[in-house]
């Protein structure tokens, strides 16, 4: 990708993920990019379609570091490693968190309107279904398990330490952020999953 396009959609992606579309400016991200205002309407035509670009590339980025766990691990193993990389992008990008819920709030508005990112969910949850088949084949995952359930587990609990973490900073003294309460979390989510669909 050009290396300013990019910058110009880092920038934007922390200012809407924070403010959202209607609260963002441009002139903002404009001031904290290495370009002006006027190369990213150039670039990018309208704070709308900024956005719009802004979240496919969030999706995308989320993934850039994805492993698709091989198929020759045993199932309960692929789905522990599956849910590993989700928190773990999920935490490297906390603002793809912050954004997706911006969009959710807005009845998945521009979502609506991106073939691609509803192609890449889609093949997420085709890796889950076929973790689960493969695990039902094999006995070693549970005959009524839905994999749409073991999908909307895992990503929840993977992203609720980001989404929740300033409550739980002043309720409870906790910080998800520090790396021992991270790695806690991150072990206890993969157990949950993989007792949750375990015969």
């Amino acid at each position: 990708m050009d290396p300013v396009k990019r910058n110009i959609l880092e920038v934007a992606l922390a200012e809407f993920a924070n403010y959202g579309l209607e609260g963002s400016r441009i002139e903002s991200i404009a001031a904290g990019t290495h370009t002006s205002k006027r190369m990213i309407y150039y670039h990018f035509g309208s704070k709308e379609g900024l956005y719009a670009a802004v979240l496919e590339f969030a999706y995308r980025i989320v993934r850039e570091d994805h492993v698709e766990p091989h198929d020759d691990l045993p199932p309960l193993q692929a789905l522990a490693r599956f849910a590993g990389y989700a928190f773990d992008n999920f935490s490297k990008y906390p603002d793809f968190i912050r954004l997706s819920l911006q969009e959710n709030l807005q009845g998945a508005r521009f979502l609506r309107q991106s073939p691609s990112i509803v192609e890449m969910n889609r093949a997420t949850l085709t890796v889950v279904q076929d973790i689960v088949q493969r695990g039902q084949t094999d006995g070693s995952i549970r005959q009524d398990i839905e994999p749409m359930n073991v999908y909307i587990n895992f990503i929840g609990l993977c992203h609720y330490h980001i989404s929740a973490r300033h409550n739980y900073q002043v309720l409870f003294d906790y910080d998800s952020s520090a790396p021992a309460n991270s790695q806690s979390r991150r072990a206890s989510i993969i157990d949950a999953i993989v007792r949750y669909v375990r015969t």
